[in-house]
C-alpha cells in the first residue's frame, strides 16, 4: 500500500498549491484521492463503491468520513456512518455520510475560500459544507490536484512495478493457449487467473482481447490460424494500474507484411527511451512516432491513427497525453506508457505494441522489460 512517509509528502505538495491560491481548505470525495493523501483504500476495484468525504485544512488538521475505521490513514481524526444492517447494504449512503458530514462540521470555524473537485462532489455534501462553513468562495482545485498526481513517488512507482508484473504474467499465460480455435473468452479467462496468482489477491484484468479487430473486449468467438491477436489489456494492483499491449501471430509463422510492420513498429517502441527528455512535448512525441510509422511503405497514408499513449498511476489514463490534439510537457516522474499501432485489411487487422516508461534524473527507464516477438511464447 501507500506509504505514511508518501502521503506526508503529497500533503505538503498539495498545502503548498493550497497555500498559492490563497484556499483554506478542500473537501475531496473520489476514493483515489483519498488514497493517495491518505494511505487508506476504501473501495479497491471492482469492490463495492463507499461515498466518503476528507475535510483538508490548509494550515494542518484533517478528518475523514467513511463507511469504515479499518486500516491506517494519514488524518487527524476518523469518523464513521452506518453502512449496513446485519450486512445487508443499506440503500442511502450518500445521507449516511451527509449526517455524519453534517454533525462533524457541526461547530467549525467560517472558511473564506474553500476548495472542492468539479468531478466528483455530490450537491448533498456541497449544500451541508455550504451551510455549516459558510465560504465566500468555492474554488475548483482539480487541476491542481492532477499536477500534485503527475511526480509519482518511491511509493507509487513500488505499486506500479507491481500492477506491471501481474499485467505480464497475464500475458505470459495468453501466449501459452493461443492456438487455432481457442476461445477469446478462455484466453481470458486464464490471463485473469495467472493476474490473480501473481498479485497473490483478487484484482481486475482486462481490456482488448479480440482476435482481427482493432480492439474490444474478449467475445465468444474462436481465434482463427493467420489472423493476428492484439491484446491490449490492463491491471490494478492496490489502486494502481498497468497497461499494456502485445501483437500474436496464431498459429502460424506471419506472412512478410506483418513480420515486416511488427519489426517496424518494435524499433520504434525500443527507440522511446531516447526520444523523449524533460521539458520536451508530448505532442512532439505523437508527432515523430506518426512520421516513423510513415516511414514503412504499407503505412505511408495510415500513419498513427490513435494517441501515442498517456499517463498511467492510480488512472489508466493520466497526463502526460502523448496526442495529437492535446498536449502536455515531459517531467521527471511521469510514468507514460507509449503504443505505436498501424492497422489494415492485409494485416489482419492490425499490430500494436505498448510499454510503459518512468522518466528520472538519470534518464528514461522501460519500467515493462518483457520480449518484443510476434510469436506467441509456449513455456
Amino acid at each position: 500500500m501507500l506509504t505514511p512517509e508518501g502521503c506526508r509528502d503529497r500533503q505538503n505538495r498539495l498545502r503548498a498549491g493550497l497555500n498559492a491560491e490563497g484556499i483554506d481548505a478542500v473537501v475531496l470525495t473520489d476514493h483515489l484521492e483519498i488514497y493517495y493523501l491518505t494511505g487508506v483504500l476504501l473501495c479497491g476495484f471492482p469492490a463495492f463503491h463507499f461515498p466518503a468525504l476528507l475535510y483538508f485544512k490548509t494550515d494542518g488538521g484533517s478528518w475523514l468520513a467513511a463507511h469504515t475505521g479499518e486500516g491506517e490513514a494519514l488524518v487527524d481524526d476518523r469518523i464513521t456512518y452506518e453502512w449496513h444492517k446485519m450486512s445487508t447494504m443499506n440503500p442511502d449512503p450518500v445521507r449516511q455520510l451527509n449526517r455524519a458530514v453534517s454533525s462533524r462540521l457541526s461547530g467549525s470555524k467560517t472558511v473564506a475560500r474553500i476548495g472542492w473537485q468539479e468531478e466528483g462532489l455530490d450537491r448533498l455534501l456541497a449544500e451541508t459544507v455550504e451551510g455549516r462553513l459558510s465560504p465566500d468562495t468555492w474554488v475548483p482545485v482539480d487541476d491542481l490536484l492532477a499536477a500534485v498526481h503527475k511526480r509519482k513517488d518511491p511509493d507509487e512507482l513500488a505499486l506500479l512495478r507491481k500492477s506491471i508484473e501481474v499485467d505480464l504474467a497475464a500475458y505470459t499465460r495468453a501466449q501459452e493457449v493461443i492456438e487455432p480455435g481457442v476461445n477469446e473468452l478462455d484466453v481470458l479467462a486464464e490471463a485473469q487467473q495467472a493476474a490473480m496468482r501473481a498479485a497473490g489477491e483478487v484484482v481486475y484484468h482486462g481490456g482488448d482481447y479480440q482476435g482481427c479487430v482493432i480492439g474490444g473486449t474478449a467475445r465468444d468467438r474462436a481465434i482463427e490460424a493467420g489472423e493476428l491477436y492484439i491484446i491490449d489489456a490492463q491491471s490494478t494492483y492496490r489502486g494502481y494500474w498497468s497497461d499494456l499491449a502485445r501483437t500474436f501471430a496464431v498459429g502460424e509463422e506471419p506472412t512478410d507484411l506483418q513480420a515486416s510492420v511488427y519489426e517496424h513498429l518494435a524499433g520504434i517502441l525500443r527507440d522511446v527511451p531516447d526520444l523523449v527528455r524533460p521539458g520536451a512535448s508530448a505532442t512532439g512525441l505523437w508527432t515523430t512516432i506518426d512520421a516513423r510509422i510513415r516511414d514503412h511503405p504499407h503505412l505511408v497514408e495510415a500513419g498513427l491513427i490513435h494517441h501515442g499513449g498517456h499517463g498511467v498511476g492510480l488512472r489508466a489514463h493520466e497526463a502526460p497525453d502523448i496526442n495529437r490534439d492535446r498536449d502536455a510537457v515531459f517531467e521527471v516522474g511521469d510514468v507514460f506508457s507509449c503504443e505505436p499501432g498501424a492497422y489494415s485489411d492485409d494485416l489482419r487487422a492490425g499490430i500494436r505494441l505498448e510499454n510503459t516508461f518512468v522518466i528520472t534524473p538519470e534518464g528514461v527507464e522501460t519500467l515493462s522489460d518483457y520480449p518484443l516477438d510476434i510469436m506467441p511464447f509456449k513455456g
